[in-house]
């Protein structure tokens, strides 16, 4: 596999990141003519809404081969309310590219990418583009990289920072030595790969100036994917809609391979491979079999979903540690405007979460309304296009809503004795603790082994998430050990679908005993603005009940962070831009969740039949009554 390199390329919006993409694949020759963002004729943006925006709304596809090496390339979008789609691809690589643009320099997805490559321990090349431009400043952009990714070095002067890490090249640089190129290059790919740094890159993507030295970059600094036999362990980064073939699931292949008519397991449910295509010199062509290490589409997997892995779960090197570290802050309503019948369009939604699982579709059978978790507005226009285009829907959004959390506001406990009507018998006892901010739900049974027996503790364990995605104000419950410290079951009368029931009524219970305190979303924002218009900034800050940091002023230019809620600052940018007359620099990125004063929060009407209208509930769950016990889709 040392003649393979899986990359991904991910910018901000419009840094020209699919340019690039055109650009290696027309410099390589597996394109006759480099495509055009403008004219909607690039390669990896092939949806009509793609081509219409002039924007990348999906991670794409596609491969080349630069000096003998095939370079696997996922070409992510770059708008930020699709970054989840980026951090994903990012597990299915080796190596990742990431653009900034020589004019706007760092910008809010900038930061978030950047995080994500640190996070996740990604080797990384950066390219500053278009650096062809008059207003383009590589000084003033490097600074900025710097600033927040210290590991990024130029590559123009990359020895002075090797001999801060490397001894011979320190020797070398004290004596003032110069050391042969092929050597330093090896230093390079050493240090990049073991993530001590990240080489710095500039020219244009529209004119080619420096795309052969990243493309040698790509090739000589990057890992190749490691080959692993043995069984079958992918990750599905991605599910697209193949207008032809249906569903197609974008996968890396980490261990063992995957071939046509395979039988594979995907969270226990049995699939036989119809298909598979491997991108080929800038095309996806027919293959009988994906090997480790090689990324391609796959289908018959009918019901598989973003996030899934392929056969054993093991068996992918991050498996244990996979969590989708993004999430979407706002929530709305969509309807159909043409009468199209609500179970249609709630089928359509399904299709699409299953793609973008972060969509979290969420439908209320009683007053028959569906609502999506979004990231923002130009995600819900894009997905307003999409459910036109694929399914002939005509939709529209309502409000956006912020999505707040509840937090236990002490320790309690939770009962519920499940005995009546029989048959069933399910007693559970929970003792929730609160926990710090960020540390999410942690399950743990604690109880004596003699007291339930391990497949109905299993059975209590698959029935947490769904127990505690609403609160008793209706949001969902987070920062909280949840342990299972007693149990019983009957040898006769109990069920394992006994505990799903007994569960979220004990939990319930014990949430009514903690109480709940209400979390809000925040973000951290960086502003940069002339100097007269820091008054009104601050005073913009405070109003908006956000905690300013301390401001830096060089010259007539002031620079200052703030912690600011989501509810209060949605549309700042625009405000923002406005009282700079579009000279200021404003980026945000998600920094958690706070407790929220409780004028200022709002709480969120139950989904299905709440678990403290205990009869009800049971009766809905012994489908005695119509109702949900658990929301899902």
């Amino acid at each position: 596999m040392n003649n393979i390199r899986n990359i991904a390329l991910a910018a901000h919006v419009d840094a020209g990141k699919t340019t690039l993409t055109e650009r290696l694949l027309f410099e390589s020759g597996a394109i006759r003519a480099q495509g055009s963002v403008d004219r909607g004729t690039t390669k990896t943006d092939d949806l009509p809404v793609e081509k219409r925006r002039g924007i990348s709304v999906r991670s794409a596809l596609t491969s080349t081969v630069i000096n003998g090496v095939t370079v696997n390339i996922i070409d992510t979008p770059g708008h930020a309310d699709f970054i989840s789609q980026v951090e994903r691809a990012f597990f299915a690589v080796d190596g990742i590219v990431v653009l900034v643009s020589a004019v706007d320099g760092v910008q809010t997805n900038t930061e978030i990418i950047l995080d994500a490559v640190s996070r996740l321990n990604k080797p990384c090349i950066i390219f500053i583009n278009k650096a062809d431009r008059d207003t383009a400043d590589i000084e003033r952009v490097f600074s900025e990289i710097k600033d927040i990714f210290p590991r990024a070095a130029m590559f123009s002067y990359v020895f002075e920072d090797l001999a801060e890490r490397d001894e011979e090249c320190f020797e070398a640089f004290d004596s003032g030595i110069e050391m042969p190129k092929e050597i330093l290059r090896q230093k390079v790919a050493k240090y990049t790969k073991s993530l001590d740094i990240s080489p710095v890159f500039y020219g244009s993507a529209i004119t080619g100036d420096g795309v052969s030295d990243l493309a040698a970059a790509i090739t000589d600094f990057f890992p190749f994917p490691e080959e692993k036999e043995g069984e079958t362990g992918g990750f599905i980064y991605a599910v697209n809609h193949d207008r032809v073939n249906g569903r197609a699931a974008f996968a890396r292949i980490f261990s063992g391979s995957l071939s046509v008519r395979q039988q594979i397991s995907i969270n226990g449910a049995e699939y036989k491979i119809s298909m598979i295509k491997k991108p080929v010199f800038g095309k996806m062509t027919d293959a009988q079999t994906l090997y480790s290490g090689e990324v391609g589409a796959v289908y018959g997997l009918s019901e598989a979903k973003t996030g899934d892995f392929i056969g054993r779960k093991e068996l992918v090197p991050f498996a244990e540690k996979y969590s989708e570290t993004e999430q979407a802050l706002m929530m709305t309503a969509v309807t159909a405007t043409d009468g199209t019948d609500i179970l249609k369009l709630k089928a359509a939604l399904s299709e699409l979460t299953a793609e973008e699982p972060l969509l979290d579709l969420i439908w209320e059978p009683i007053s028959k309304s569906l609502n999506i978790k979004v990231f923002g507005n130009i995600q819900t226009e894009v997905l307003k296009d999409i459910i036109f285009e694929r399914f002939g829907i005509p939709v529209e959004f309502g409000q956006m809503n912020v999505i707040y959390k509840e937090t236990p506001t002490r320790e309690g406990i939770g009962f519920d004795a499940y005995t009546i009507p029989k048959p069933c018998w399910a007693i559970l006892k929970f003792r929730i603790t609160p926990l710090a901010r960020g540390s999410g739900i942690i399950y743990k049974c604690s109880a004596p082994p003699n007291r339930l027996s391990y497949r109905y503790r299993k059975q209590v364990e698959e029935s947490i998430k769904a127990s505690v995605a609403q609160g008793p104000r209706g949001w969902e419950i987070t920062d909280a050990e949840i342990d299972l410290i007693d149990g019983e079951d009957h040898p006769i009368h109990t069920h394992p679908l006994d505990f799903t029931v007994a569960t979220p009524l004990a939990l319930a219970d014990g949430f009514r005993n903690t109480g709940t305190t209400l979390l809000e979303p925040y973000i951290h924002a960086r502003f940069t603005l002339q100097a007269e218009c820091y008054g009104r900034l601050l005073s913009d800050i405070i109003r908006m009940r956000g905690e300013p940091g301390e401001p830096v002023r060089k010259k007539d230019t002031v620079f200052i962070e703030a912690e600011i809620p989501v509810a209060t600052s949605l549309d700042y940018a625009a405000s923002f831009a406005s009282l700079t007359s579009g000279k200021g620099v404003m980026s945000a990125i998600f920094s958690g969740y706070r407790v929220c004063p409780e004028p200022d929060g709002k709480t969120m009407p139950r989904r299905g039949v709440d678990p403290l209208d205990r009869s009800k509930y049971i009766l809905a769950a012994r489908h005695a009554l119509t109702g949900t016990v658990f929301e899902t889709v």
